[in-house]
């Protein structure tokens, strides 16, 4: 037969008026469950990872090289001759 301690309804009260702990964010979730599953989508498509990684930094070269190639143009008149049709002038504006 059991021979526990009866508790007061006032000391089992204060047991369980702690509040819970603060649940973690659903985006910190989301970061650490990416941060373990890349690593082993990685190794299991190899070809696919370069190939992505290839594509990210030719983005990042093609991206900073257009921007530049804007702003130098910037606010100057060019023309763009389309043989049979004529000369178009155009001007990029920046805000």
């Amino acid at each position: 037969m059991y021979q526990g301690s009866i508790t007061s309804a006032e000391a089992h009260r204060s047991i369980g008026s702690e509040s819970p702990p603060a649940g973690r964010s659903p985006l910190g979730t989301l970061v650490y469950l990416a941060l373990v599953v890349v690593p082993f989508v990685a190794f299991a498509y190899p070809v696919a990872t370069v190939a992505f990684l290839t594509g990210t930094v030719a983005l990042a070269v093609l991206s900073r090289s257009v921007l530049r190639t804007l702003r130098r143009r910037s606010g100057r008149v060019q023309t763009l001759t389309l043989p049979g049709l004529g000369t178009v002038e155009y001007r990029i504006t920046t805000n």
